[in-house]
């Protein structure tokens, strides 16, 4: 009966195929070149395709070795995850926690980055707030932090906490153009979009009583970014609608911003954690998750 396939050559496989060249893989791992070019080879075989493209001048990872590279780093983290809950039944966390999140949770994050570093002084952070979807497993995230509905394939969530969408203004916005006493008021007013949303220009209303209305809005501004549009709506440019997340409420408490209609609420979001794999995560993505949850909760 054939033995089964080998952890350690798909580890060769993808730290080749992530370094580039066999060279750049070997000083990585603290393996000779040849042991790797083995083991990748061996892999070739007994899989009967090729997964790298060799040339005297560069590599390059097949079609086949592309779709076969996700399986692998999912495997292997899967792998990681079993042997840490083997050896102690709750591992303890080690290593660098690699998360994301986007701009406008960035400052909410910190403050758990802080904490998380507080609990686990060993542990290192490597965080990338931005507004562009990431693929953690491609790109190699232990865990996001995210706003909206979960879509990614493939990837666990646990929500953290629920969220309403708050609609602001600054007092110098309003002492200029006028205080909009409900929802069918922004159609005569500046609204600045957040312009990756699938409907920018409407809003969608619901009030106390359960009526539902459709805004149309109009304005001369939008950009691609969280943090950009709070600029703007903090500098008084116009109106917009953010996630009610600690650091706007400390905006609305300071009196930089102003909360319209607070009888009428957007659609609610979740603040939610997502991590690639099938099974529970390592023991530094569940530390900060737990770490997390009790913060928000």
């Amino acid at each position: 009966m054939k033995s089964g396939i080998s952890l350690n050559r798909l580890a060769a496989f993808v730290g080749v195929a992530e370094a580039g060249s066999f060279t750049a893989a070997a000083e990585r791992m603290d393996m000779t070149k040849s042991a790797l070019s083995q083991a990748v080879a061996a892999l070739e075989r007994e899989l009967g395709t090729q997964l790298l493209q060799r040339s005297t001048r560069k590599l390059a990872v097949t079609e086949a070795g592309e779709s076969f590279l996700a399986d692998c780093r999912a495997l292997l983290a899967e792998a990681q995850a079993a042997v840490e809950r083997a050896r102690t039944g709750r591992a303890q966390p080690s290593g660098t926690l690699r998360l994301t999140s986007t701009e406008a949770s960035a400052g909410t994050v910190a403050g758990w980055i802080h904490a998380y570093r507080q609990r686990y002084p060993h542990m290192r952070v490597d965080y990338v707030p931005t507004d562009r979807k990431l693929d953690l497993i491609a790109e190699r995230f232990d865990l996001a932090i995210r706003i909206g509905r979960m879509v990614d394939s493939g990837l666990h969530a646990v929500v953290l906490e629920e969220l309403d969408l708050w609609t602001v203004a600054s007092p110098e916005y309003l002492a200029r153009a006028g205080a909009p006493r409900k929802p069918a008021d922004l159609s005569k007013h500046e609204w600045v979009a957040l312009s990756f949303l699938p409907a920018p220009w409407t809003a969608d209303y619901t009030s106390r009583q359960g009526a539902r209305l459709r805004v149309r809005l109009r304005g001369s501004v939008s950009a691609a970014s969280n943090a950009a549009v709070l600029s703007l709506v903090l500098a008084g440019t116009g109106i917009s609608a953010f996630p009610s997340l600690e650091s706007l409420k400390q905006e609305v408490d300071a009196g930089r911003l102003v909360r319209l209609f607070p009888g009428w609420t957007l659609q609610k979001l979740h603040h939610y954690a997502a991590y690639p794999g099938s099974v529970a995560p390592p023991a530094k993505t569940r530390a900060f998750i737990d770490l997390v949850r009790g913060k928000a909760n």
